[in-house]
């Protein structure tokens, strides 16, 4: 279904219509030109649901980690597609998470003084998570592959936006000026990751919270 579908489409963009009639394809190769550019932006689902990805796949695979988060604009993703494949974590010497073991663990979240435990009504509204990223952006921009492996994993609590910069009209229930303009924080932490196959200390970036 989904290879009669991208046919079908490509067939559709490359008759050029004159007179209310279609033309001759130009020439044997127009269909597989376009097709390369069809698949290029849209991806063929079950059935015959056609959807756009975001970002296309050739702007991902320089490095080949390639996730939904990213798609999304954000600095890590929670699965990569084929990351047991890339990381092949199986075949990492044993004596290489020995010596990372301090990073394997989920961060701790801080417990507030009694004093200060009193609601405090934030400017913006956030969520805060734990995340177990297989992927994130390192200082010079470039991504990579961070270590999660079933038995040593890297947990990183997160605060996010749940929406950033200031509501629409449509969206929100108080006038537009006294809604604040929420933007996400970012900050640079120190996980494992692999590079080459070998584990690495690198800096990565992540969500740290939202101010207005």
């Amino acid at each position: 279904m989904s290879l009669k579908l991208h046919s079908l489409i490509a067939i559709l963009l490359v008759v050029v219509q004159t007179s209310a009639r279609p033309s001759a394809i130009p020439s044997a190769e127009a269909p597989n030109d376009v097709m390369n550019k069809l698949k290029s932006v849209f991806r063929v689902g079950q059935g015959i649901m056609v959807y756009n990805t975001g970002v296309s796949s050739e702007e991902l695979e320089d490095d080949e980690i390639v996730c939904a988060e990213r798609r999304a604009g954000k600095s890590y993703c929670k699965e990569v597609e084929n990351y047991i494949e890339a990381t092949r974590l199986d075949k990492i010497d044993p004596e290489q998470f020995a010596k990372f073991q301090e990073y394997f663990k989920d961060d701790l979240e801080q417990k507030q003084m009694v004093e200060t435990r009193m609601e405090i009504e934030k400017p913006c509204s956030t969520k805060t998570k734990m995340i177990y990223p297989e992927g994130a952006m390192s200082e010079d921009s470039t991504w990579l592959l961070v270590v999660q492996h079933e038995q040593h994993k890297q947990g990183v609590l997160v605060e996010e936006c749940e929406i950033e910069e200031r509501p629409t009209e449509e969206n929100s229930t108080l006038p537009l000026d006294n809604m604040p303009q929420c933007k996400q924080n970012f900050n640079y932490r120190k996980l494992v990751v692999l590079v080459n196959g070998v584990m690495k200390e690198k800096m990565v970036k992540l969500p740290s919270n939202c101010s207005a």
